[in-house]
């Protein structure tokens, strides 16, 4: 077998794919729906829980693996608040990957002001005064 040979370096830039991507999808005139990326996620779990970022980090990691697993396997999901989500088509798009279809039917009762804390409702309560003793 024969070394490879270098090829010849041009003056080109070299641009990375999303460069790639961003350059030749057409214009829209409708703005892009903002993104919610797994670091801000961890950053919201750190806020609005008392778990600390370097604990918060593996274990939102393996929840979605898990998600992410589950999902792919074709299992319904049942996760309130959040709601029941099912694959309704799934298309192998080569080296492990896939594009799914997913549908999402949210909770009826999915609390609106993510200020207000369900825990301390009487409602949601697990046991009535006096139980816990």
């Amino acid at each position: 077998m024969a070394p490879k040979k270098n090829p010849k370096k041009t003056d080109a830039p070299v641009l990375d794919q999303a460069e790639v991507v961003a350059e030749t999808a057409p214009e829209s005139t409708e703005a892009a729906a903002p993104q919610f990326k797994k670091p801000d996620l961890i950053d919201q779990v750190v806020a609005r829980s008392s778990v600390k970022k370097r604990d918060a980090k593996p274990a939102l990691e393996a929840a979605l693996a898990l998600i992410g697993e589950a999902l792919a396997r074709g299992d319904e999901l049942v996760l309130p608040p959040l709601g029941k989500i099912r694959m309704i088509k799934s298309k192998d798009l080569g080296g492990g990957a896939q594009a799914m279809t997913l549908k999402l039917r949210t909770m009826k009762d999915v609390v609106k002001d993510p200020s207000k804390d369900a825990v301390e409702s009487d409602e949601t309560a697990l046991a009535t005064d006096g139980e816990d003793d």
